[in-house]
Formats: C-alpha cells, structure tokens, sequence
C-alpha cells in the first residue's frame, strides 16, 4: 500500500510573483533515503463559465507571457491570499469583462490540481447563467477584448486548437458533467 512520504524541510530558493520555488525534503517510505523536489509555490486559480440569457458563453482573449500569444479563454485569475475561490471568481468576471453575478447565483461545479508533480495549487471552475453587464476595471498587466460564443463554437474552439488552456479545457469539461447531473 502507498505511503505519502514524510516532509522533512521545506526552504524558499526563489521568490517572485506569481509564484515562489520551494525545495523540498523528503523521506522515501520504503528504502528511508532522502530526496529533494523543486515545487511551484502558486496562488490557487478560479475561473467562470458565464452564460447570458441567449445561453452564449462568454469568452475572453488576452495576450499571454508564457506563450507570447493572445489566447482565447474564460475569465480568471488568481485568488488573492486567503480569499475564498467564489469570491475571487466572481472578482474576476467583473475586473475582465465588466459583468456581474450575484453570489447565489455562482455555483463551484468542479476543481483541479495545476500539475501536482511540481505545483501545489488548485483551478475552482464556476459557473454564472444570470450575470449583469458593468465596467471593466483590468489589471495593469491585463488588455481584454470579450466575446459571447454559442456552446457549439466553443467546441469549435476547443477542437480546433483556438482554446488551448488546460485549465479551460477542464472547466468545459466540468460543465459537460454538470449538465449530465442537472
């Protein structure tokens, strides 16, 4: 039977925003040698599938560092330290796209690990079918363009390599589930 192997010391090697490199000391359940891991210290991450009353989805497209591409997906972010995932959801379809949701009407409808082979946060997926529109009020890091797109165009999108985003991809699936459970 698996063991979790023991945490022996953990030291911060680099710090940075959004993340931290963590080393971390193990010992091994079976032969007792110790080993060392480099972890992702991230901030977990909530995202919104928000539906309007025409039942579109609402998209977003923003440039993206790590890919040096715009790349189309759902309104996210990450969640301050100590914020509650429904919370920091529903903050961040109102900062990117202007849209409002009450918080009755935000239901979680699934969550993920990042890669737990080297990241210790978690993805909170949502989902708003009555959201309101507002003002955007973007990060300085953020230029959003929105869209709304039938369900069908956004299968389009996914098979057609238009929304690549792992945690995008997961999040439609968690709505699939959610519609066979509803």
């Amino acid at each position: 039977m698996l063991e979790n192997w023991k945490l022996l010391k953990v030291k911060t090697i680099f710090m940075s925003l959004p993340f931290n490199l963590l080393k971390k000391r193990y010992l091994n359940p079976i032969t007792k040698k110790k080993f060392t891991a480099f972890v992702l210290d991230a901030p977990d991450w909530a995202n919104i599938i928000a539906i309007n009353d025409k039942n579109q989805i609402l998209l977003v497209r923003q440039f993206r560092f790590g890919t040096d591409e715009i790349n189309l997906e759902i309104p996210g972010g990450c969640l301050d330290k100590g914020e509650d995932p429904k919370k920091g959801a529903q903050r961040e379809l109102r900062e990117e796209t202007g849209f409002n949701v009450d918080f009755e009407n935000l239901k979680q409808i699934g969550v993920v690990d990042a890669n737990p082979a080297i990241q210790n946060n978690k993805c909170y997926t949502f989902l708003a079918e009555k959201i309101s529109s507002g003002e955007q009020d973007l990060d300085p890091d953020e230029i959003i363009e929105f869209e709304f797109a039938s369900q069908e165009q956004v299968r389009k999108y996914i098979r057609n390599g238009q929304i690549t985003n792992t945690y995008i991809i997961a999040a439609f699936h968690w709505l699939a589930l959610h519609k066979e459970l509803s």
